[in-house]
C-alpha cells in the first residue's frame, strides 16, 4: 500500500491545469449532451452533432441546387407557383422523408430564403424588395408545401422509430440465439462426456466405498494383520479410476516390499524397487505421480510408473505399495488422483482399524461392527482429504404412532448408509451413519425423512414424535464420538 495519503474529492487545492481540464471536459460533455438531444430527431442513426451538421449542409445545398436548376429551366417562374404541379416541393418532401421533420423545416426555410433572393434580385432598392416580397408572398403555396413536408417528416420519424425498435429487438434476439447456440453446444459436449464417464466409471464413489466395506469388514475383525481382498480392491480401482495396469505389493515385517505382487490387474512387469517414483512415495509417505512438481523432471522421465501410492494403516505403518503402470491420458487429472487417494485411504484404514473398532464394540456391545469400522474409517478420511461425514440419531417414543413412524423411517436407508437401531429406556433410537455427507446433506436427509413421515401420517410433524441429535465425524476421536452420541440420545 502506498504511503502517500489519498485526498478527498474536494480536499486540498487543485492544480491549475487539472482544474482547467476538468472544466473543459465538463463543458464539452454538456455541449455533446445538448446537441445530441437536439439533433436526435433528424439524425436517425446517432446523436452525433458532426453528422447532423453535415446533413444540414447537405439539405441546404440540395435545395439551393434545385432552385438554381428551376431558375435555369423557367426563369420567369422558378418556384413553379403558376405551374400545374409544384415539382420543386419534391426536394423538401424527400429530405423530410429521409431525415425527419426538422430537416424538412430547414429545407422549407431555405426555399423561402431562395424565393426572397429571387424577388430581391429584380428590385432596385432594399425597401422596394421588401415591400414587393411582402405583397407577392404566396402564403398558400408555402403553407401547403410546409404541411406536405411536415407530413412526410412525421411519417419518416414514425417509421424510423419503428425501424430502430425492430433493429434493437433483432440485435437482442441475435445475441440470445448466439448464447443459446453456444449453450446447446456445451450441453451436447457435456452430455457426451457424461456418457463416456458412465461407460468408463460405472460405479459412483458411494457404491465403491460400500463394496469396499463389504469386502474387508469380515477379515478386519478376524485377522487385521492380513491384507484384505487385494484383487477386489484393484478391480474397484480399475472401474472407478480407469486403471489399465496396476499391482499391489505387500510389505513384510522388516519393512521391505516383497517382489511378488499380492494382486494385479492388466499386464504388469517386475517391480522396480529403485524406481525414482517408488523411492519418492516411500520417502514422502504419500501418493506420487509423474506430474509431481517436487520430483525432478529427469527422474520423472525415467520412471516406469505413472502413479505410486503407499498403503499405510491407521497408525501410519507401511504395509503395502500400489503401482500403476498404465492409465488413459484423459484420466490422469486431479479428480482421478483425488478419487484414487480416497479409495486407497479408505481401503488402507480398514487394515488396522480393528483395534479402535473393537474398543467401540466393547463400550457398545449392540453396535453393528460395520458401523464401528466405518466411523473409524471416515474419521481418517476426514483428516486426510477433508471430506465430511455425519451421524444422525432420531429418538422416538414408545407410543403407537411413534413406533409406526420409526418403522417407516428405518426403511428409508440408502445403499451406502449404515443404520443402528436399539432401545434406550423405553424409547426407540434410529442412528444412521451418512458417509460423505456434510451439513447440507444432513439437512437434505432430515427434509426427506420429514416429507416421508408427512406423506405417511398426514400433517403430523417429525419433531413432535422424535428428538434429533447429530454429530460430525472428525470433531472427536471415534472411541469417544459414538459413545457420547449414545449418551445424548439416552438423556
Amino acid at each position: 500500500m502506498s504511503d502517500t495519503p489519498r485526498q478527498g474529492r474536494g480536499a486540498g487545492p487543485q492544480r491549475p491545469w487539472a482544474a482547467g481540464m476538468s472544466t473543459a471536459l465538463t463543458a464539452g460533455q454538456k455541449r455533446q449532451k445538448f446537441w445530441s438531444r437536439f439533433f436526435t430527431r433528424f439524425d436517425t442513426d446517432s446523436g452525433s452533432p458532426r453528422k447532423a451538421v453535415l446533413r444540414i449542409i447537405e439539405t441546404v445545398a440540395l435545395v439551393l441546387a434545385a432552385l438554381l436548376f428551376a431558375h435555369w429551366v423557367a426563369p420567369e417562374d422558378p418556384m413553379g407557383i403558376r405551374a400545374q404541379f409544384p415539382w420543386l416541393w419534391l426536394v423538401p418532401a424527400i429530405l423530410a422523408m429521409r431525415y425527419g421533420s426538422t430537416l424538412g423545416v430547414v429545407a422549407v426555410a431555405t426555399m423561402m430564403a431562395g424565393w426572397y433572393l429571387l424577388v430581391h434580385g429584380h428590385q432596385a432598392s432594399e425597401a422596394d424588395a421588401v415591400a414587393a416580397a411582402a405583397q407577392a408572398f404566396p402564403q398558400s403555396y408555402f403553407l401547403g408545401g410546409l404541411v406536405l413536408t411536415l407530413l412526410c417528416g412525421q411519417f419518416a420519424e414514425v417509421w424510423n422509430a419503428r425501424s430502430r425498435r425492430l433493429r434493437a429487438i433483432n440485435a437482442y434476439l441475435d445475441e440470445r440465439l448466439t448464447m443459446l447456440t453456444k449453450n446447446h453446444f456445451l450441453l451436447r459436449l457435456s452430455h457426451e462426456r457424461l456418457e463416456q464417464d458412465l461407460l468408463s466409471k460405472p460405479l459412483t464413489l458411494r457404491e465403491s466405498l460400500d463394496r469396499m466395506r463389504a469386502l474387508t469388514l469380515t477379515q478386519i475383525l478376524l485377522d487385521p494383520s492380513r491384507m484384505p481382498a487385494p484383487d477386489a480392491f484393484l478391480q474397484i480401482l480399475a472401474q472407478s479410476c480407469q486403471v489399465a495396469s496396476a499391482a499391489v505389493y505387500v510389505c513384510d515385517a522388516a519393512g521391505h516390499i516383497t517382489p511378488e505382487p499380492a494382486a494385479s490387474v492388466g499386464k504388469v512387469s517386475e517391480l522396480a524397487a529403485d524406481d525414482a517414483l517408488v523411492r519418492y512415495c516411500l520417502a514422502q509417505r504419500k501418493l506420487g505421480h509423474i506430474q509431481t512438481e517436487s520430483l525432478n523432471q529427469n527422474l520423472r522421465n525415467q520412471s516406469r510408473y505413472l502413479v505410486c501410492a503407499p498403503l499405510l494403516n491407521f497408525d501410519g505403518r507401511l504395509f503395502g505399495l500400489l503401482v500403476v503402470e498404465q492409465l488413459p491420458f484423459v484420466a490422469l487429472n486431479e479428480d482421478t488422483l483425488q478419487l484414487m487417494s480416497v479409495l486407497i485411504d479408505y481401503y488402507a484404514d480398514g487394515i488396522e482399524v480393528g483395534g479402535t473398532a473393537r474398543s467401540i464394540l466393547q463400550q457398545l456391545p449392540t453396535c453393528p461392527p460395520e458401523l464401528a469400522v466405518d466411523v473409524v474409517r471416515l474419521h481418517r478420511l476426514k483428516r486426510s482429504t477433508d471430506i465430511d461425514s455425519s451421524l444422525v440419531a432420531l429418538v422416538f417414543g414408545d407410543d403407537e404412532i411413534s413406533r409406526d413412524m420409526f418403522d417407516q423411517i428405518r426403511r428409508l436407508k440408502r445403499a451406502a448408509d449404515v443404520v443402528w437401531t436399539y432401545k434406550a429406556g423405553g424409547r426407540n433410537v434410529l442412528m444412521t451413519l451418512l458417509p460423505l455427507a456434510g451439513a447440507a446433506a444432513v439437512d437434505g436427509y432430515l427434509m426427506r425423512v420429514e416429507a416421508a413421515s408427512q406423506a405417511q401420517f398426514g400433517a403430523k410433524s417429525l419433531a413432535n414424535y422424535a428428538a434429533i441429535h447429530t454429530a460430525a465425524i472428525g470433531g472427536d476421536e471415534p472411541s469417544r464420538l459414538l459413545p457420547n452420541l449414545v449418551e445424548r440420545c439416552a438423556a
